[in-house]
């Protein structure tokens, strides 16, 4: 193995599961009760355009990586296709995107274990925080393997929750027409399906991460034109049969936000250890989160590095393990700073950080699918999903409580471009080829 070079020891199975598990967070489990409680029935219309939208952004990645393999992520994609400027912004936008995410998932996953372990709530963010670090240290097979169990448990809770919910609905406890009956289909008026839809694509977001891990495994473009559409059908069928089940068994207005709407119906309709059952699932989940979003950040560091774009020390990696240690330890670093000013500064700087990634993840799609278009041509589908992601920044533009997130994402990637342009000017743009790419093509 060659010095400054990733293990290729993952397999498929582990890829998929990686990706999903960034994706099927606590956003799933308990960030989909504010959707349906702001939509009402209407939710499942706006999980079904995202559900779309995710797929198709799957799709263009697999076109990307069939027409020009060996560039690596969708980040370094991105930049073979439009340039410096924009694999500068994409790969720092999107590590900031996963980072505030991960201080989230930190805060959650510390609110339900603190007061079981009785420990304080900072402790307990630490402790969690150091686990999950130490994992994504490993030789990257065995947080591979880790991983592929982790996301196990979620899609075997998803599985479980589906079959009890279809076996409920032909007991006759529960009905199609539920929803319609409980107040219309869009009690809140149509604007309130746009309203929840950025919301959504942010929680199914992270399959991207598929491009990143395969890059680890024997054969990555292949890996990653297998693995794209597969792990996009499986999330959209997860997200649209589960919500079109807890619309049909639960009025939506008794959905609170906040709340478990998937626990909401399993205590209806009486499954034992419910509650205990589904902390153990959310639990899971947030670990899981956690586990792909360091290792998506940490790859993305050994990338920007790579290309000039980040300290070259993000290219360290531990002689044993092949993993890039400094990477690694630099991102958890910034999400705990990122949890500690979410406490320290709630209303100011952390509300800023929420905010300004808002619409990040957007943006992200459109690059993609401009990189579709520029490497395989002007079609149908790219054209399809570019409009449906700038309706979707149209939205975010006409709702009120959406309009200043898109204004400060926006800002923070006319930021990037900035600081980009400013090293090009002071002569630092990247001059060498990524490693990545050195994929044997």
């Amino acid at each position: 193995m060659t010095e400054n070079a990733l293990a290729r020891s993952l397999r498929p199975r582990h890829i998929a599961m990686i990706s999903i598990g960034g994706v099927v967070g606590a956003g799933f489990f308990i960030g989909s009760s504010t959707p349906i409680s702001v939509a009402g029935p209407g939710a499942l219309l706006s999980y079904a355009l995202a559900g779309l939208m995710t797929f198709l952004v799957n799709v263009m990645l697999r076109d990307i990586a069939l027409q020009a393999p060996g560039h690596g992520s969708f980040v370094n994609q991105i930049r073979h296709a439009l340039g410096g400027h924009a694999g500068f912004m994409t790969g720092w936008t999107y590590w900031l995107v996963w980072v505030t995410t991960l201080a989230i998932e930190i805060m959650a996953a510390a609110a339900l274990l603190a007061p079981l372990a009785h420990l304080p709530f900072g402790l307990m963010e630490v402790l969690i925080l150091g686990t999950m670090t130490a994992a994504n240290l490993l030789a990257v097979q065995a947080y591979g393997e880790l991983e592929y169990w982790f996301a196990m448990l979620k899609i075997a809770a998803i599985a479980v929750f589906i079959l009890i919910g279809l076996g409920a609905l032909l007991q006759g406890q529960g009905s199609i027409s539920h929803p319609v009956l409980a107040g219309g289909i869009v009690p809140h008026g149509w604007m309130a399906l746009l309203a929840v839809i950025p919301a959504i694509i942010f929680s199914m977001s992270g399959s991207e991460v598929v491009t990143i891990a395969a890059l680890e495994s024997d054969a990555p473009d292949r890996n990653i034109a297998k693995a794209t559409r597969a792990v996009a059908l499986r999330v959209v069928g997860f997200y649209l049969c589960s919500v079109t089940l807890i619309l049909c068994l639960v009025p939506w207005s008794q959905v609170i936000p906040g709340e478990s709407p998937f626990l909401l119906v399993l205590n209806r309709l009486h499954v034992p250890f419910a509650s205990a059952a589904m902390e153990i699932v959310i639990i899971s989940a947030m670990l899981s989160t956690l586990n792909s979003g360091l290792y998506a950040t940490s790859r993305v560091l050994f990338e920007l590095a790579d290309v000039n774009d980040a300290p070259r020390q993000f290219m360290h990696l531990d002689p044993r393990t092949q993993a890039p240690r400094v990477a690694v330890l630099f991102s958890a670093a910034a999400a705990l700073a990122i949890s500690a000013v979410a406490i320290i500064s709630p209303n100011a700087v952390f509300a800023f950080l929420l905010s300004a990634t808002g619409a990040l993840i957007i943006f992200h799609n459109a690059l993609i699918v401009l990189t579709r278009m520029r490497l395989c041509g002007v079609g149908v589908t790219p054209i399809l999903t570019l409009v449906l992601l700038l309706g979707t920044l149209v939205a975010m533009a006409l709702v009120a409580h959406t309009r200043h997130e898109l204004a400060l994402s926006t800002v923070t990637m006319l930021f990037m471009g900035g600081v980009a342009l400013l090293r090009q000017l002071i002569g630092k743009a990247p001059r060498r080829v990524c490693s990545l790419s050195r994929t044997g093509h």
